[in-house]
């Protein structure tokens, strides 16, 4: 079998058929036997590679052969193993890729063998193999390594002398062929299903460091060292500074001096966020970046200083991936992984899951960052909670200092105002009486001085009723509380029936919804109730037919008692007023008073624990209204 031709010198440009079936050597089977028990117990595709060339190109009677193949991303062949061949023939064609037109390409791209019989039919057909042949003279075989319309790679073959490949010859190659290319589709899903294994055993692993730990460092050092060796060569873990620059975090490979050496490069060349650098790009573009084989010649076109790209070719980079780390909708920094050998190039499958682990990555390091901004929070708060806890505590003394002096004034001025109002009782009581005995004595005698003695009347008339409303004040004030319950019914009725009596003339409709019984001192309640009753008769003085109603209501824990008149009204902006003491929104022409009622009744619902406060609108009427605790 793949006799050599044997004419005649001068004829070496034609070629003799090789024989029959019956022309198998005894070699040439045991070959086929050889490689077929080796094609069987292989493991892995590399196994397979090596079965072939070193039993598989012997058996099909070459000298010399490779296995090329598919690459991950599918547009180039990869050398994976070779024999017969110096490394300085099959450097330039270690990848391969699928533009070019050479035997090899044409093999896969069209899943059909090609058997090159002589040196001028491959160069007439292939030129960029000019080079190449110079030294050579024989034959070519490229087999395609296809089962079932999958392309896994091609095999090629040389043979040193010129051959004939019969119909037998042929079918014993693409059988041999066949056998590889099963072999290799095994083998490729039993890694396949090796390394989903592994990523799954990977992601649990990187899962239980990832949530069992807040420090960032720490962490993304762990799934670093945890990727190395059995992701990646190389495995880098870069964050954003405020500064605009990606500042690596974790930098790890199997030989610390190649730490070292990445780590200086990169203090020489900080990695900036821009479109124009590969680490910035993806953190800026939020787009991950595959690039499955790394050429001397993609060195070479870098628009970097010789010294640079130097540096760079001493990393030894070969098929790199670099993602962004997501969270929550935002890149918050960048993982690097790369091989630093051809044999095992990344391609998509490995795209997809760098991606899922950067995305956890991503995540551990938002946790960590929101553990500790919240741990800085809590510093901070815990600080400025102490210095409000000195403020306060510093603040409190100067309170409680202010407030005993507040209420030892206070006290001496109720205390004056008691003394001063009662002592003016008696020579207010004097002038009205003097008054009043002078009044009879000149009203016939002296009409004009009679009227300046109603004026003076008038006055001191007005002047006890503002001196018995400061000692109502007082008393309001000063006198301790007797709580008992008290039935506001009876306490309204009671005022009614007082104030009916005093304004015979009134035409008044009173309107009492059912009141609650409250606990509270009933005197000053009473006199509460007293001062809004008569503040609404005396502002619906001029009302055909006045309209007082009141009501109360249960809420939150209180009970509400309204008073609404249809009287007179006043402005709302002016309401905080009212509970003023001798604050009046009218003028005492209008309506008569001294300014004390309103500020009696917040002093004692306030004494009692509750509210007041007025809502009217000019010519709209009053609505007055007071709160009480349900328990005083």
């Amino acid at each position: 079998m793949f006799e050599p031709f044997q004419g005649a010198p001068g004829q070496s440009e034609q070629a003799v058929p090789a024989g029959s079936a019956s022309s198998l050597s005894t070699t040439h089977l045991q070959g086929w036997w050889h490689l077929t028990q080796a094609l069987s117990t292989a493991q892995t595709p590399q196994h397979v590679t090596d079965a072939v060339v070193q039993e598989g190109i012997g058996a099909m009677g070459a000298q010399a052969g490779s296995v090329m193949l598919l690459g991950q991303d599918g547009t180039a062949l990869n050398i994976a193993a070779f024999s017969g061949y110096t490394l300085a023939q099959v450097e330039p064609w270690r990848v391969l890729s699928l533009d070019r037109t050479t035997p090899a390409t044409q093999a896969i791209k069209q899943s059909q063998a090609l058997f090159i019989e002589t040196k001028q039919q491959a160069l007439l057909d292939y030129p960029l193999l000019q080079d190449a042949l110079q030294q050579f003279s024989g034959s070519i075989v490229v087999l395609p390594l296809v089962v079932q319309d999958q392309r896994l790679g091609v095999l090629s073959l040389s043979f040193d002398a010129q051959r004939l490949f019969s119909e037998v010859d042929r079918l014993y190659l693409l059988s041999l062929a066949s056998q590889c290319a099963q072999a290799l589709q095994r083998t490729t899903a039993l890694q396949e299903a090796h390394i989903l294994n592994d990523r799954l055993a990977f992601l649990a692993e990187a899962s239980e460091i990832l949530s069992g730990s807040l420090d960032m460092t720490v962490t993304l050092n762990t799934i670093a060292q945890l990727a190395v060796p059995r992701l990646a060569d190389w495995c880098v873990i870069s964050l954003p500074t405020p500064d605009g620059l990606l500042v690596p975090v974790t930098v790890v490979h199997q030989d610390p001096a190649m730490v070292d050496l990445l780590r200086q490069f990169i203090a020489r060349n900080p990695v900036e966020i821009t479109a124009e650098n590969g680490s910035g790009r993806v953190f800026l573009t939020n787009v991950p970046e595959l690039v499955p084989v790394v050429t001397d010649e993609m060195y070479d076109v870098i628009p970097q200083p010789e010294d640079w790209k130097a540096e760079v070719r001493r990393l030894q980079l070969r098929s790199v991936i670099t993602v962004p780390m997501r969270s929550r909708g935002r890149v918050v920094g960048v993982l690097g992984m790369a091989r630093t050998s051809l044999d095992r190039v990344y391609g998509p499958a490995d795209l997809t899951f760098a991606l899922e682990v950067a995305a956890r990555s991503g995540a551990a390091v938002e946790n960590a960052s929101l553990y500790g901004q919240a741990q800085q929070e809590v510093l901070m708060r815990t600080q400025a909670q102490q210095e409000l806890d000195a403020a306060l505590l510093l603040l409190e003394e100067r309170v409680k200092e202010r407030t005993h002096e507040l209420e030892q004034v206070n006290g001496e001025l109720e205390a004056f105002a008691y003394s001063a109002s009662h002592d003016l009782r008696t020579p207010i009581r004097h002038i009205t009486s003097f008054a009043q005995l002078l009044n009879r004595h000149l009203q016939v005698s002296d009409p004009r001085a009679s009227r300046l003695l109603d004026q003076i009347q008038q006055a001191a008339t007005r002047l006890t009723a503002t001196v018995d409303g400061i000692l109502s004040l007082s008393k309001s004030s000063r006198l301790p509380l007797q709580v008992e319950a008290v039935d506001l019914n009876a306490v309204v009725r009671d005022v009614v029936r007082g104030l009916a009596a005093f304004h015979p003339d009134r035409v008044i409709d009173w309107q009492l919804a059912p009141l609650p019984v409250v606990q509270g001192d009933a005197a000053l309640l009473q006199l509460a109730l007293q001062n809004l009753l008569d503040n609404a008769v005396k502002y619906t003085q001029f009302q055909p037919e006045a309209l007082i109603q009141v009501a109360a209501q249960e809420e939150d824990g209180e009970y509400l008692v309204t008073v609404r008149d249809n009287g007179v009204g006043f402005e709302a902006e002016y309401a905080h007023k009212l509970f003023e003491a001798f604050q009046r929104l009218h003028h005492p022409a209008e309506f008569e008073g001294t300014g004390i009622g309103l500020a009696n009744v917040r002093r004692i619902v306030g004494r009692h624990g509750g509210r007041v406060w007025a809502e009217s609108e000019p010519g709209q009427g009053a609505c007055f209204s007071l709160s009480l605790p349900k328990r005083a």
